[in-house]
């Protein structure tokens, strides 16, 4: 997933807490996250005049399950739709990560600057993709138990910062091994 895409899920959920902080019908501000969602949708397409799946996937959902949680009153729909999204890009990295060589080495070659990725890769971004399939799969899990038991603020922290923040680690370790490397060199 490109930056611009965990920016554009991100942002719904700031407009959300954003309104809910000054409205106290929940319906309201869903509602504006539903807008604001439509309206990155819309603004995507005019600027690169196609549609990234991934995040018609994520307005779809938006729109869908904040429509539902409108209409019933119930605002754990919504809630969910981070989870939801997030078990589709599971699927997709786990299904990467088991995927056949010559399919990996063909997709991921498009993505290339060279347009073609090394055999001796494959090992270490298979680990990476399935690493990262557990990560998101874990904060998913978390992401639900908030949904269903956590306050609307937690559940935002959680659902909005805290993916990135359950990266960070590996960040800061990716990090400080090519530093280590670059001073050895």
């Amino acid at each position: 997933m490109s930056p611009t895409i965990l920016l554009t899920q991100l942002l719904p959920l700031v407009v959300f807490l954003v309104v809910d902080a000054f409205v106290e019908d929940v319906r309201i501000s869903i509602f504006c996250a539903v807008v604001f969602a439509a309206g990155q949708l819309v603004f995507t397409w005019r600027r690169d005049r196609r549609v990234d799946w991934f995040v018609l996937l994520d307005v779809a959902l938006i729109g869908g399950l904040g429509l539902v949680s409108i209409a019933s009153h119930d605002e754990l729909m919504f809630r969910l739709k981070p989870a939801i999204l997030e078990g589709v890009a599971v699927l997709f990295l786990l299904g990467l990560g088991l995927a056949p060589e010559g399919f990996l080495q063909g997709y991921l070659g498009r993505m290339m600057p060279a347009g073609a990725l090394f055999p001796e890769a494959l090992p270490r971004l298979r680990r990476l993709l399935m690493g990262m399939g557990l990560l998101v799969a874990l904060h998913a899990a978390v992401v639900v138990f908030c949904a269903l038991y956590a306050s609307r603020r937690t559940w935002a922290l959680v659902s909005g910062p805290g993916f990135y923040l359950l990266f960070a680690p590996f960040l800061v370790a990716g990090l400080v091994r090519f530093l280590r490397a670059r001073r050895r060199v």
